[in-house]
């Protein structure tokens, strides 16, 4: 099986893990202090659902979508270093995608092109406002009807092929570029809905009951990829809060979609590509009308814009890409006794969990007692570290990996990536109890929650890729 130099497949000591990574010394692929040199591609395909469809994201919802507020989009970013090198980025204006979705997509592209695991990073907004396109998610929706579950499942098989094209497309349309990378500086609408108290959890009732402690990740990274004569073709940006501006029942991308809108109409021509950050318990600070979703979307195309328009450094090569399939383990579950008086004690979601999982029992099939946790890191030159984190993880992910890996310049953390399966907690977090801890795992068909090693696994397995492409 071919693949590129510097992102060579390595097995490691299970089948589980995927690692590629760089393999000759650093002093066979010095670091270029030109933005020169490479090659890029970028393409988008709208996938906007063509007939009335299931949204993803609120439980309470009780009817198919109703129309378009604005398309969704999956765009692709291919980059090729000097030596050839390659890396895939890939965004999309959904609120996630399984696991079995992302490995099919890979495993075609390295069929076809030769790209190992590692370099294709798929990320996804998380927007509230898309199409649902997890099949397991069904069982939670209440009012499916027959038609409806299978609109789920014909649409998902179809989006497939669509991630399929549309990195085909960016591969096959490289053309020189110049690629350069900032940061930028948005008026934070972003805001911790978790705050603890000596009684618990207590989570947002309103605006002006927000918690403006707790950690976040306000500084916007900024990768801009131009031709050889200087015009913007494609810029990738990322922001860390939850995509729930809205709850309309029209497809929208929520401030994300805005904001990639407005960018694209300050560089015509330019495709605009948004990468969800560690958002799992950061969310907007004004909702439910239409206007703060346009004007999230505003204050950080403004941003970008300064950003672009002010000094950008270049992107160093070579590109070094790793892969892991990190195993989380969940707690035991409760007695059986236990289980059957949660799940007789009414229609909550605790009852209809302990249901679900009692039928699963009942039927002779395993529960299992881990998870798979994909994490993935892609390293440009020295200065540039991209990891990316499945699930939905909570902020205090990227304040420690960032503080963790100084070395470098530039650190940028990505949620949301590959396996969107619930929440990503850290042990705080998970100390600490509440939704993002375990109980949104309740909507799902894993025991939950997890063990309280949860943060260490997901960390030693950053490191470990960190470690293996690095000189």
């Amino acid at each position: 099986m071919k693949c590129d130099s510097a992102c060579n497949r390595n097995a490691g000591s299970t089948a589980a893990i995927i690692l590629a990574v760089a393999v000759l010394a650093s002093s066979a692929f010095p670091a270029v202090t030109g933005a020169a040199g490479w090659d890029a591609g970028v393409a988008t395909v709208v996938i906007t659902p063509q007939e009335p469809t299931w949204m993803a994201g609120y439980g309470s919802r009780d009817k198919p979508s109703e129309g378009t507020y604005h398309d969704l989009w999956v765009k692709a970013l291919a980059l090729r270093d000097p030596d050839g090198n390659r890396a895939v980025i890939v965004t999309a204006d959904l609120i996630g995608i399984m696991l079995d979705f992302s490995n099919n997509v890979a495993s075609e592209i390295e069929r076809k092109y030769g790209i190992p695991r590692g370099a294709i990073l798929l990320n996804t907004s998380h927007t509230h406002c898309g199409p649902e396109v997890r099949k397991p998610k069904k069982d939670f929706y209440n009012g499916l009807t027959a038609d409806d579950r299978a609109r789920i499942d014909t649409y998902a098989d179809w989006l497939e092929t669509k991630y399929v094209e549309v990195i085909s497309n960016a591969l096959d349309t490289m053309k020189p570029s110049v690629v350069e990378f900032t940061t930028a500086s948005p008026t934070p609408f972003a805001v911790n809905r978790r705050r603890p108290t000596p009684e618990g959890i207590v989570y947002r009732s309103g605006p002006s009951s927000y918690y403006t402690g707790g950690p976040r990740d306000d500084v916007m990274p900024v990768m801009t990829v131009s031709d050889i004569n200087g015009t913007v073709r494609a810029i990738l940006f990322g922001y860390a809060c939850h995509p729930i501006t809205l709850n309309i029942y029209q497809f929208c991308g929520d401030y994300p979609g805005f904001a990639q809108r407005y960018i694209e109409e300050a560089y015509p021509g330019a495709t605009a590509l948004f990468v969800q950050g560690c958002a799992g318990q950061l969310v907007p600070n004004a909702r439910y009308q239409i206007e703060y979703a346009m004007g999230h979307g505003r204050s950080l195309a403004d941003a970008v814009k300064e950003a672009v328009d002010g000094e950008r450094v270049p992107v160093t090569w070579p590109i070094r890409c790793a892969y892991e399939d990190v195993t989380l383990a969940f707690q035991p579950l409760p007695p059986r006794n236990e289980l059957e008086a949660t799940a007789a004690s009414g229609n909550s979601t605790e009852s209809r969990h302990a249901r679900l999982i009692l039928e699963r029992i009942d039927r002779g099939e395993t529960i299992d007692t881990t998870m798979p946790c994909p994490v993935q890191a892609i390293r440009f030159g020295d200065d540039l570290l991209l990891v990316g984190l499945c699930g939905e993880p909570v902020a205090e992910y990227a304040v420690k990996i960032k503080s963790t890996y100084l070395t470098h310049k530039y650190v940028w953390v990505a949620g949301y990536c590959t396996y969107e399966f619930g929440y990503l907690p850290t042990w705080n977090v998970w100390r600490e109890g509440g939704y993002e801890a375990g109980g949104a795992l309740l909507n799902t068909h894993f025991p939950g929650p997890f063990a309280g090693d949860v943060e260490k696994r997901v960390l030693d397995g950053v490191d470990r890729l960190v470690r293996g492409i690095t000189p």
